[in-house]
């Protein structure tokens, strides 16, 4: 077929599902536009999408190339020089080209159009109107804006997630990774991407935002340097991302170069607003950039069209989450802009507004983080997290005589504690307390309890006692209340973690007392939780119950997820400890679901060693495995040290599971579990649950009735309410009877089935099937 187009002197990688779309695109619009930014690679796509598509085209497809052009007048002589189509007297060479394409089938490839857009756009209009068989694929920044018009944005180059990184022949899967490697061979004679080198090979793609300019350019410096000192210096990667093809365009020769032209052909307002929006990190909301980037002549209400200009020109990824709109640059972008910042002296102005904006934010959310609206305020500084990274670095090093750094991590202290960032939390916390003299005392009663809680759960309890000592000190200095429990539950916590469990007792009861007198249901519900722990860990059963369950009605009224979380594995444990397995895993189960709703993985932690615990007590041990190496995966990203003697029922359902599993298999079913997204790890333990009570049912029928002869009707009813998780005093009530006549129903159950535990009258009533009798 006849045709321009080039043939390509170098493989091209991947891009299938973007040919496929554009080819389907095609055929039913007459112009579409592929966007991106500067060397994401639309004319090599473009290429691909002519070649894919030549026979559909009975007079071809021809490449009309503007990028050497600089006056847009020239515009029509380079279509017309690319179709062979000559110059006549007194008319122009748009209607020449009208006339000789209106009768031909043709699809033109108009590329480079970003400098020339409004010449390229009047060119294409007319051709468009006068040829009816003429179709139009055009690479830009941007769109042309032509009537009829479709613009589709050209994704980056597919790659993986670094965090998970899949085995070595699923990495070269990825399009980013071939295509490193590809090129990467072409410099260096024998180079593979292996175990050895696969995380950082996906590194430098991930960092180069799979862009695939920047990843050729970057393969080509394996002439000198390794694939690690590559990594180690994308920091600077406009220095290093040079010595591109002598032959190609300039712009394409180096990564500047290729930022250059794109920065040049804004607007000075467009100019500035990218520049400044160089100072968000991980994206941005519009309100943050009305706040952060006016001055010198932009003004908060000009943010939004101008927003709207960069990201048509392909410069500002527009994302929606859950019902927002984000937006964000690539990394290679930002960089660049940060570049630009500082050459126009505007740093220290613009990130002062970051800070200010985050630190506001996070003010707004800290007390959000307890009650209704928990999850979406968690969600939220979640996916502002980079952005408040970013806040807290430039506190800490640009603002001496400030508490801004302390009033920010303070405020961040129950979203580090719930989402799992304990670590990270720790450091931020301990840097603010470096500066003490500088900050005002509530914002130090607050960085001490958030630093003094993550102590504590990571083992160090000499510092968590020091931090909630000083706490406690501060807190009566200022007269603040709140504060003050808040630090007697904390001093209390090390102390049951110590294993003193009067001392925690008395320190948690002082801390109920003050809740109460204040009114805090928040505050008396966490105290009532602490002292249902130290009363189960006692064996005071009754009194775990009622005190947990009390905390657990005050944590609905809040509608608190994180603490009706925590109050249903206190329960749980209670149960579980008392032998009532059913009641135990069911209690479990909704913790974990309420766990996963925020997302905390300390209490998801504990109800899946919880959950382990009763699979092992009924023999089900592959999901006790599996849940036991998902607790691990999690407890040791966390850096999390639980109660003593909970570390002892784990290591002892370890041992039981790997002797009823066998070691092979019990190391194959922990190691799945070790690598389950905790949104896997929720699902499978319903799944898992679900499955085992339908099976317990079954195995049930076959034997219903058999040994429950044994029984009188009355006792089996008892029986079928022991299996449900019932204490005697709800047994009593549903049958109404009195509590003694309970206790002596049970009493002769033991004696009949000759067992000694509530536990093992449950097992003979599932046994038996008559767990699920109605109590009617």
């Amino acid at each position: 077929m006849p045709s321009n187009l080039p043939s390509p002197l170098t493989s091209f990688i991947g891009r299938q599902r973007e040919i496929e779309e554009a080819r389907r695109l095609l055929a039913n619009v007459r112009l579409l536009t592929l966007t991106g930014a500067g060397g994401s690679g639309k004319t090599r796509l473009a290429f691909q999408v002519g070649a894919a598509v030549l026979s559909e085209y009975a007079d071809g497809v021809w490449v009309v190339e503007f990028a050497p052009l600089s006056d847009p007048h020239l515009v029509p002589q380079a279509a017309a020089t690319a179709l062979g189509v000559p110059e006549h007297p007194g008319r122009s060479l748009t209607e020449s080209l009208v006339d000789y394409l209106r009768a031909r089938s043709v699809l033109l490839l108009f590329d480079n159009c970003e400098h020339l857009v409004p010449a390229c756009a009047s060119l294409a209009d007319a051709l468009l109107r006068g040829c009816p068989t003429l179709r139009i694929l055009a690479t830009s920044r941007e769109g042309l804006r032509v009537a009829g018009e479709m613009t589709y944005l050209i994704p980056p180059l597919s790659l993986p997630d670094p965090g998970r990184l899949p085995p070595l022949e699923t990495v070269m899967q990825y399009e980013a990774v071939r295509l490193f490697a590809e090129r990467a061979a072409s410099h260096r004679s024998g180079f593979k991407v292996t175990d050895d080198n696969a995380s950082t090979v996906v590194r430098v793609c991930r960092r180069l935002d799979g862009m695939p300019l920047a990843i050729e350019l970057a393969a080509a410096r394996l002439r000198v340097l390794a694939v690690e000192q590559i990594a180690a210096r994308l920091d600077d990667r406009f220095r290093l991302l040079t010595g591109g093809s002598r032959t190609a365009l300039p712009r394409h020769q180096t990564l500047r170069a290729a930022m250059d032209w794109s920065y040049d052909l804004l607007s000075a307002q467009e100019q500035a607003l990218l520049r400044r929006l160089s100072a968000f990190a991980g994206g941005w909301t519009l309100d943050a950039a009305e706040a952060i980037c006016p001055g010198d002549g932009i003004a908060a209400a000009d943010i939004l069209d101008l927003l709207m200009s960069v990201a048509d020109k392909s410069l500002v990824l527009v994302e929606t989450r859950t019902g927002e709109v984000r937006y964000r640059l690539l990394e290679t972008i930002r960089q660049y802009g940060g570049d630009r910042l500082r050459e126009a002296g505007e740093t220290d102005t613009v990130l002062g507004r970051h800070l200010e904006w985050y630190l506001r934010l996070a003010e707004r959310a800290e007390p959000e983080l307890r009650g209704p609206r928990q999850e979406a305020w968690l969600d939220r500084l979640e996916a502002e997290h980079d952005n408040l990274r970013l806040a807290l670095e430039w506190s800490g090093a640009r603002t001496p005589g400030t508490d801004a750094q302390m009033r920010l991590a303070g405020a961040l202290r129950w979203f580090w504690f719930i989402r799992g960032y304990w670590t990270e939390g720790r450091r931020w916390l301990e840097a603010a307390l470096t500066r003490r003299s500088e900050a005002a005392s509530t914002a130090l009663a607050r960085a001490l309890q958030g630093a003094g809680r993550l102590a504590r759960f990571q083992g160090d309890y000499e510092r968590a006692r020091a931090l909630s000592e000083e706490g406690l000190a501060v807190s009566n200095r200022l007269g603040d209340s709140e504060s003050r429990v808040w630090f007697l539950i904390s001093l209390g916590a090390v102390e049951l973690h110590q294993g003193d469990y009067g001392r925690a007792a008395a320190l948690f009861e002082e801390g109920l007392v003050l809740s109460r007198a204040l009114g805090d249901k928040g505050l008396i519900s966490m105290a009532l939780s602490d002292l249902g722990v130290v009363a189960r860990i006692r064996g005071d059963f009754e009194r775990a119950e009622a005190l947990l369950g009390e905390s657990l009605a005050l944590s609905r009224t809040l509608e608190d997820k994180w603490r009706i979380a925590l109050s249903l594995h206190s329960l749980g444990m209670v149960a579980f400890r008392r032998g009532e397995y059913d009641r135990a895993a069911g209690l479990f189960a909704e913790s974990l679901v309420r766990a996963g709703q925020v997302r905390d993985k300390w209490i998801a932690d504990d109800c899946l060693d919880g959950l382990a615990a009763v699979a092992c007590a009924r023999g089900h041990y592959e999901h006790a495995a599996r849940m036991l190496g998902a607790a691990d995966a999690l407890r040791e990203m966390l850096g999390y040290r639980p109660l003593a003697n909970e570390h002892s029922d784990h290591d002892r359902c370890v041992a039981t599971t790997r002797v009823g599993l066998g070691d092979a298999a019990f190391t194959a079913a922990q190691a799945a579990g070790r690598t389950m997204t905790l949104e896997q790890v929720i699902a499978d333990a319903l799944a898992a649950g679900e499955s085992l009570a339908t099976k317990a049912k079954s195995a049930a029928k076959p034997t219903e009735g058999k040994g429950a002869g044994l029984l009188t009707p009355r006792e089996r009813e008892v029986a079928a309410l022991i299996a449900q998780g019932r204490t005697n005093r709800e047994i009593a009530i549903i049958l109404v009877i009195t509590e003694r006549t309970a206790d002596t129903h049970v009493q002769n159950i033991l004696n009949k089935l000759g067992v000694g535990s509530r536990a093992q009258i449950a097992g003979w009533a599932v046994a038996h099937g008559v767990h699920t009798l109605s109590a009617d």
